[in-house]
């Protein structure tokens, strides 16, 4: 398959990873999923959202069976993979990060997992950090009252391995059981073809951030439910494309503005942005008593204080 090609060969299996600025990364990250991957036939397509580095160049030269699209703009994580999406022509889309390495035949454990839990139409594994530790970012929960006030009064991070608290990441589980969850991160997403296309896809108002829980809200409004299995695993670092780290918390938290916009009944709208905006507020205050204590934390609380004084262009969401 050369980059020319309109369509793949049809597989079990294609997999989309969007580029931006990752050329390492992305190399790694695709040599993983070819070593690891035995039993399950795949194409993988690359759409690389106009990078400045040489991500195109490493692409084409170590990989001439991968299908590289290269976009003209930043098309964002959503509009990159609706982008990659169009070309696809397997039974299933698995979307894959730059930043993750596949472990121990994940990607074959998945496929097996979807095969015994055909319903949930979305599924996912489990994330590690580069130690192999556990990143609990794999799945969370949606956004609530409870989620967003937890999280705006730092209980979530206090009481990280309580379920009550820590709901938003189900901070009481060890990801060594199967679950049923409200997200899948979309760092490794296993979704149909079928239902991509019964969803139309991501929605691309979403530039980066919260896509997938869109997406997974809307799969469970039609009756499906997205679930994760431990036996899938994989590496994550996570935000390399993003260096900056007021830049990715204000898409983050534009994300979130814009999935209270878009599924948050009207009257609940002002309350939940105002937890979004007091999370950031209690954060600003937390580091200036870590300042005033000599703790080394000036640099974080500068960046907070740059994401809260651009509040009223994130709690807009992308309205």
């Amino acid at each position: 398959m050369n980059q020319d090609a309109n369509k793949p060969d049809f597989k079990q299996l294609d997999i989309i990873i969007v580029s931006y600025n990752t050329a390492e990364y992305t190399k790694r990250a695709i040599q993983s999923a070819y070593d690891e991957t035995t039993k399950t036939s795949f194409n993988i397509i690359v759409v690389d959202n106009n990078s400045p580095d040489n991500s195109v160049e490493v692409i084409r030269d170590h990989f001439p069976d991968v299908l590289l699209i290269e976009s003209k703009k930043n098309l964002g994580f959503a509009g990159g993979v609706n982008l990659g999406a169009k070309v696809a022509s397997s039974e299933y889309i698995l979307l894959l990060n730059p930043d993750t390495l596949i472990l121990d035949g994940a990607i074959d454990k998945i496929m097996h997992f979807s095969s015994q839990k055909s319903d949930a139409g979305i599924w996912g594994g489990v994330t590690l950090n580069n130690d192999l530790t556990l990143n609990p970012n794999n799945a969370r929960a949606k956004l609530s009252f409870k989620t967003l006030l937890f999280s705006a009064l730092g209980l979530s991070k206090v009481f990280r391995s309580s379920c009550f608290f820590n709901h938003d990441n189900y901070g009481c589980w060890n990801r060594n059981s199967i679950r049923e969850v409200d997200v899948i991160t979309g760092c490794f997403f296993l979704t149909t073809r079928s239902l991509w296309q019964k969803l139309n896809g991501f929605d691309d108002t979403f530039f980066m951030y919260a896509e997938e829980a869109d997406y997974c809200t809307r799969a469970i409004a039609i009756g499906h439910q997205p679930i994760v299995t431990p036996s899938a695993r994989l590496v994550h670092h996570g935000g390399v494309s993003e260096a900056n780290f007021s830049g990715k918390m204000i898409k983050l938290l534009k994300g979130k503005a814009e999935l209270i916009n878009k599924h948050t009944k009207p009257w609940k709208q002002p309350l939940f942005k105002k937890l979004l905006l007091m999370h950031v507020m209690n954060k600003v205050l937390s580091y200036n008593v870590l300042v005033l204590l000599k703790r080394d934390k000036k640099s974080l609380l500068m960046e907070w204080r740059t994401i809260f004084q651009q509040r009223h262009a994130w709690l807009k969401g992308y309205r």
